[in-house]
């Protein structure tokens, strides 16, 4: 329980727009700070992990900042996502289309 705790606290610094942390920095410490066991052991954790599909800790950590992994907070909430999105209008046909930036 404790791994999962600790990256959900790591992704949520991750996704924050207020945070500068980029995601090549918090895989260069997860690879250069933890030893193979402790690696093994949270990839496991988060394998285990039944909210989500992903497998190992680097996807996980990427699938959090695409949107597509639940950040659980304290509380049992899941903590919301913020993305930015752009607005096309074509004023000759009417249409709207919307992307994810």
């Amino acid at each position: 329980m404790l791994p999962l705790l600790l990256f959900n606290v790591i992704s949520s610094l991750v996704i924050d727009k207020a945070s500068d942390l980029a995601i090549e920095h918090v895989e260069s410490m997860i690879d250069d700070l933890l030893p193979e066991s402790a690696k093994k052991e949270l990839d496991k954790a988060i394998k285990s992990d039944p909210s989500h599909a992903f497998t190992n800790t680097k996807d996980a950590l990427m699938g959090a900042i695409e949107g597509k992994l639940p950040i659980v907070k304290a509380d049992g909430t899941i903590k919301p996502v913020e993305m930015t999105f752009t607005v096309k209008y074509n004023p000759n046909t009417g249409t709207i289309d919307i992307g994810k930036s």
